[in-house]
């Protein structure tokens, strides 16, 4: 491997991690207003938990946490994912539509939410 193999690598390994701890962010700020929004402050800190901010979309649809163990059987993960999500929409009062922009552009599905963009797509004629 020549030396400018090895710098371009190093280059793409530190924006791969400066781009995961970014997506990271975003999506557990939008988690934190989303649990603040839903008036349930004392859980917010789930956002942060690698484990818990996946339970706390579930809890905030009065799910049990335990239903985090569907993601485990293959295809029937990705159908609650769905699912979910379309809950979650619905427990917020925006359209279900939404949810293939969380199917397809994970990280824009959450930059909305986090920026409030939901109510204002809707709410325009």
């Amino acid at each position: 491997m020549s030396q400018s193999t090895g710098i371009v690598s190093g280059m793409g390994l530190v924006f791969d991690v400066l781009v995961g701890v970014g997506l990271y962010v975003i999506i557990g700020v939008a988690d934190m207003r989303l649990a603040k929004i839903a008036g349930r402050p004392r859980i917010e800190w789930m956002a942060w938990v690698p484990i818990c901010s996946t339970i706390l979309p579930l809890l905030l649809i009065k799910k049990s946490g335990w239903w985090l163990l569907m993601y485990l059987v293959p295809i029937a993960n990705i159908v609650f994912f769905i699912l979910w999500q379309m809950k979650l929409l619905k427990a917020f009062g925006k359209h279900e539509a939404f949810v293939l922009l969380a199917i397809f552009l994970y990280p824009v599905y959450y930059i909305f939410g986090l920026f409030g963009l939901f109510h204002r797509i809707l709410d325009t004629p």
